[in-house]
């Protein structure tokens, strides 16, 4: 089989598993009128070609944990620890100042922004996200907490080198209030990619 034989095959696959096996997620949405000034400033600052992919405005979020792919029948337990957990939260003011990268300094394979105000409180919601889930059999994350908002992903310039001093000109934005995290569901291959299936208000 070829390559493009086998990637089609590849992409059936995943889209079959799916359906049984959601890839699910848990994150706080950003709108897309601040996902739309970012990807703009983005595409200014590095081009619109210097990355292979770039995220679709209406799926821009801070994730919180990701759970992979569950059985459909594990979802119902799950929003009912995640409402529980949230409920017991607060909203709060969220901003956006300043970018980085994951990834080779020259190559990067993701772009994102940084939370400035707020952050304190995405990594509650993320500490909140962890202790639901660990009794349904979710292990915690490894690696500490660093809230992100992924713009793009996979350096792709060629020759062209990455340019790191245009991450210090990232606009300094006021996101709103945080009142609400979204349990959602992956969509491979599509646009926009991420399905809410579950929202969660902060404080019930």
């Amino acid at each position: 089989m070829n390559g493009k034989g086998e990637n089609v095959q590849g992409r059936e696959n995943e889209l079959s598993i799916g359906k049984d096996r959601p890839r699910i997620f848990v994150a706080v949405p950003v709108g897309e009128e601040i996902a739309g000034i970012l990807a703009s400033w983005a595409e200014l600052a590095f081009g619109t070609d210097a990355f292979r992919r770039w995220t679709d405005r209406r799926d821009t979020h801070f994730t919180l944990k990701f759970l992979g792919d569950v059985e459909q029948e594990k979802i119902a337990a799950i929003e009912a620890a995640l409402r529980e957990a949230f409920a017991r939260e607060t909203p709060f003011a969220l901003g956006v100042a300043g970018a980085g990268t994951f990834g080779l300094a020259e190559a990067p394979r993701v772009l994102f922004a940084e939370p400035a105000e707020g952050s304190e409180g995405l990594a509650r919601l993320a500490e909140a996200t962890e202790a639901a889930l660990a009794p349904l059999g979710f292990a915690r994350e490894k690696r500490s907490f660093r809230a992100h908002l992924t713009l793009a992903r996979k350096y792709a310039a060629g020759e062209k080198v990455f340019e790191p001093s245009r991450l210090a000109t990232a606009p300094a934005l006021s996101v709103g209030t945080v009142d609400q995290a979204v349990l959602y569901r992956t969509h491979m291959y599509q646009r926009p990619m991420y399905e809410r299936i579950a929202e969660f208000p902060l404080g019930g």
